[in-house]
């Protein structure tokens, strides 16, 4: 479990209840909210996330405390927020005054901590280990999306100033995975990434994808079988973020698209993970529509490397 015991931040320790630092359009605090929403915990009121006067650090019964950090305005990029989550990344999740900071470990806690829908199947041997090895599969395509989404999806919208660039590798210089991060986005800030290695990320999510479709040819309503798992939840974030970059699911692999449709159905999407991200994620799919009307879009990709 990724805890982090000994926190920077002089806050952590005072929050009690559940208090979720997230941003509304990212699929890593996406999948927790989806989490949070099956475990009958839904979002309660809004505080600024370094608030920390005893009203806004107080819990709320049976619901999470939401402290938006906005990835537009960089707030993930500070000194502030760094030492709650050292990766500068969100979700970081506070139970009580202890911190967790990975988001499929988050899941798991929330599985152990509440009760609601059982995400971890331990009822079942063999479906708790196709499980963890279908989100094992999702973890180590993280990157993969990272390339392909910021590629196709936000394109400039992304990109860091060179003094933002400057702040964020002293930010990381000390941080495990921080060199990697500083290092795609000097390449993503001055286009010296080959179109070679998007396309690389891209093909490793075909792959994968088309695995899931030949595993879901059988019927099954969900991933591992006749019950809602974790591997659901991370997949489902990976489509929905794709189908914002305009990932043609019904016309290649009409299977997850039914999949996801009844996954994104559920109450727990509809309000946990789209919620406020609704309008913006609308807004990705009419862009993502016009562009491949441009004949510059993700779905044209997609389906000439599919033919």
């Amino acid at each position: 479990m990724a805890v982090v015991y000994h926190p920077a931040s002089s806050l952590v320790a005072k929050l009690e209840g559940v208090h979720l630092f997230h941003f509304d359009g990212a699929p890593c605090a996406q999948r927790v909210r989806f989490a949070l929403y099956e475990k009958g915990l839904p979002r309660g009121r809004e505080v600024q996330y370094l608030a920390d006067d005893d009203e806004a650090c107080c819990g709320e019964n049976g619901r999470w405390v939401s402290r938006r950090v906005s990835l537009v305005k960089k707030e993930h990029m500070t000194q502030a927020y760094g030492e709650i989550h050292p990766n500068l990344v969100v979700p970081a999740l506070v139970h009580d005054g202890v911190l967790h900071i990975e988001s499929m470990d988050i899941v798991e806690y929330l599985d152990d901590a509440f009760g609601g829908t059982p995400l971890i199947p331990k009822y079942d041997h063999a479906v708790l280990e196709d499980s963890r090895a279908l989100t094992r599969r999702g973890e180590d395509l993280h990157r993969s999306v990272r390339f392909v989404t910021f590629r196709w999806g936000l394109r400039g919208l992304a990109r860091l100033s060179s003094k933002e660039e400057n702040h964020l590798r002293k930010l990381m210089a000390d941080t495990p995975d921080g060199e990697s991060l500083v290092e795609f986005y000097t390449g993503y800030d001055n286009n010296t990434i080959p179109e070679s290695v998007y396309i690389g990320h891209l093909d490793k999510l075909n792959a994968a994808f088309s695995d899931l479709e030949a595993r879901l040819q059988d019927g099954r309503a969900f991933l591992s079988g006749a019950n809602l798992t974790m591997a659901d939840v991370i997949w489902a974030m990976k489509t929905l973020r794709l189908s914002e970059c305009g990932y043609p699911f019904q016309q290649c692999f009409p299977a997850c698209a039914e999949w996801y449709t009844r996954l994104s159905s559920r109450q727990s999407f509809q309000e946990g993970v789209l919620g406020k991200h609704r309008l913006t994620s609308k807004t990705f799919c009419a862009k993502a529509a016009v562009e491949h009307w441009l004949g510059i879009g993700l779905k044209g990709e997609v389906l000439q490397r599919m033919a």
